[in-house]
């Protein structure tokens, strides 16, 4: 009886041994093949809120926040998905004007969305208080943030269409 014990603790120390030189493995079989694609412009999902866009990862925080970060620094929250990845990818091409473009849209953007909801609710806290005078200035306020808003999407959206045309044109016209 003795010895059965004995070989089922050796056994069970064995597979414990095999078991984690397994995973060891697999860890080092993972991270040599993403770092085959480190420095290329490719787009490797991982889950529904995550990618890995060559050196840069990209991870969904909320509905409308994409986190992009580099070797654990975090570059710039992003307002779409589409505006993160498009970064990474125009910045691994070395087309960094289009992604510092990209960056700067996306900033004036969120941060004139932020004073599109501090307008509103002072508003409403004007209207309530019945103080027309600062419900005029923030209306003002307001429609001034809305032209801007207006112009900083639309050259968003001009800098998103013209990195997509440049990705999308230099991936059809390579020969290698």
């Amino acid at each position: 009886m003795k010895k059965a014990g004995l070989s089922t603790k050796r056994s069970k120390a064995l597979a414990d041994t095999f078991l984690s030189l397994g995973v060891a493995y697999l860890k080092q079989f993972t991270d040599k093949q993403l770092n085959a694609f480190r420095n290329q412009p490719v787009v490797i999902p991982s889950g529904k809120y995550r990618f890995f866009v060559g050196p840069y990862i990209v991870k969904g925080l909320e509905k409308s926040s994409w986190q992009v970060s580099y070797d654990g620094t975090t570059i710039h929250v992003f307002l779409s998905k589409v505006n993160a990845l498009l970064f990474c990818l125009t910045d691994i091409k070395n087309n960094y004007q289009t992604s510092r473009d990209i960056i700067k849209w996306d900033s004036k953007l969120s941060n004139l969305l932020a004073d599109l909801q501090h307008y509103e609710k002072n508003i409403n806290t004007a209207t309530k208080q019945g103080n027309n005078e600062k419900k005029e200035i923030l209306l003002n306020r307001y429609i001034d943030a809305k032209l801007q808003q207006k112009y900083a999407t639309s050259n968003l959206r001009k800098t998103i269409n013209s990195a997509k045309y440049n990705n999308f044109r230099n991936l059809n016209n390579e020969t290698n």
